[in-house]
């Protein structure tokens, strides 16, 4: 230990940068990293599909920020805090987005966000080539919609990206992204609205396709 410190402070005389030690997460990054997840870095969308026998529903949410946190040594404490507009859902008919903001279904003057909290990741393998570094793991966490909670996981895929001349196009320091596909259950958040365009047109479940980007040079990592 002695011995690798004194090499370090004789880099340090010669000009010498230390290169610093791979961790878990297979890439040359240390401590923790605090990264914000919004539209300035990327297109952050959620495209959601409800499956009925009378017709399918597509539509996107697109007013989505949160904070993410996590220590390359340890990438099982990952912790993040994504929150999403109810009001941005769309699904390109007018009348049928109004129906699904009232009170009938999602309420988004009384319930505004949609919010996912990560507690921890499970399962985590890292594939690492270069200045990237792919990650699939499950996130275990708490759900809410509607104002209801409930625990979840979510197989998820994160992708690392080292800051470069590619990625400075799209956002400064190193760049993230997540994509998580699961299912919701509607009765599990009290909402049974049948009244409007979207009534009986709704399926009993709703699948969820969540892309999320943001980097480590974000307001919220400077902090």
């Amino acid at each position: 230990m002695l011995q690798r410190f004194m090499i370090v402070i004789a880099l340090g005389f010669l000009g010498v940068s230390p290169i610093l030690a791979e961790t878990p997460l297979g890439l040359a990054v240390e401590g923790v990293q605090k990264i914000r997840l919004n539209n300035k870095e990327g297109k952050s969308q959620i495209k959601f599909v409800s499956e009925a026998p009378m017709e399918n529903i597509h539509g996107t949410a697109s007013d989505i920020v949160g904070d993410l946190t996590f220590d390359p040594a340890n990438l099982e404490e990952m912790t993040a805090r994504i929150e999403v507009g109810v009001a941005s859902m769309e699904t390109g008919i007018k009348k049928r987005d109004e129906h699904l903001h009232s009170k009938d279904w999602l309420d988004a003057e009384q319930f505004s966000k949609i919010i996912f909290e990560v507690k921890e990741l499970k399962d985590v393998s890292v594939k690492a080539q270069e200045a990237k570094a792919d990650i699939k793991a499950t996130a275990m966490g708490q759900f809410t919609l509607h104002g209801i909670t409930k625990e979840i996981s979510i197989p998820v895929e994160m992708t690392y990206l080292l800051a470069s001349e590619k990625t400075k196009k799209r956002a400064s320091g190193d760049f993230f992204v997540i994509k998580g596909k699961f299912q919701i259950a509607l009765k599990d958040f009290d909402i049974s609205g049948n009244r409007g365009m979207v009534g009986s047109r709704v399926g009993t479940e709703i699948e969820l396709d969540a892309n999320f980007f943001g980097s480590t040079a974000s307001d919220a990592a400077k902090e």
